[in-house]
């Protein structure tokens, strides 16, 4: 799972979130909605790495060694 797919996840379900809250009259420092933000997508990655998947950076380059021995590698 791409790392960039995971970020755009997090920062729409923590949108929602923001939007429920502001809905009730809570108010947020932008301070804190960055770190939110942040937390809320390391949160969701370790939820998904719990769950089995692996998430690789964008512009990752797998390692398959059955590719690799076909490329003479």
């Amino acid at each position: 799972m791409l790392e960039s797919n995971v970020k755009i996840a997090s920062m729409r379900v923590y949108a929602d979130i923001l939007a429920n809250a502001a809905r009730n009259g809570w108010n947020y420092t932008p301070q804190s909605i960055v770190s939110g933000s942040n937390r809320h997508f390391e949160e969701m990655s370790l939820q998904l790495i719990e769950a089995g998947y692996e998430i690789v950076p964008v512009g990752a380059r797998p390692y398959c060694n059955q590719l690799n021995k076909q490329a003479g590698g």
